[in-house]
């Protein structure tokens, strides 16, 4: 049963009036909880709570129940160039290394259409 509770603490959890929600867990799960919120440095309501928002505000934007959330190409292409160079900077300049890699395949385009009218 939802019931009102009254709030102690901060002048944000003043500003809001709260709902009690009590959630029966298995130990394991209780454990982990217990030991990520620990490592964030944060409460396990706290925990609960943002992992609450975080399913719902991914449900309120289309996603299928239990569904990763769609990252955007220049999200997915920063975490993908997170996982494969970490803080590492590459030398040169990315401009002309794809002017180069261009100009190589546009090379190997035209030897493959002249072999092809050779061969013809």
């Amino acid at each position: 049963m939802w019931k009102a509770q009254p709030t102690i603490g901060s002048d944000e959890d003043m500003a809001t009036e709260k709902k009690r929600l009590t959630l029966d867990l298995d130990a394991p799960l209780q454990r982990r909880l217990k030991a990520v919120a620990a490592l964030r440095g944060v409460s396990m309501r706290q925990l609960c709570q943002r992992a609450i928002e975080k399913e719902l505000d991914d449900d309120e934007a289309g996603g299928e129940p239990g569904e990763p959330t769609r990252l955007s190409d220049s999200e997915s292409f920063a975490q993908i160039r997170e996982e494969i160079f970490g803080d590492r900077v590459l030398p040169g300049n990315s401009v002309d290394v794809i002017r180069e890699m261009r100009e190589e395949r546009d090379v190997a385009s035209v030897r493959s259409l002249s072999e092809v009218d050779a061969a013809g």
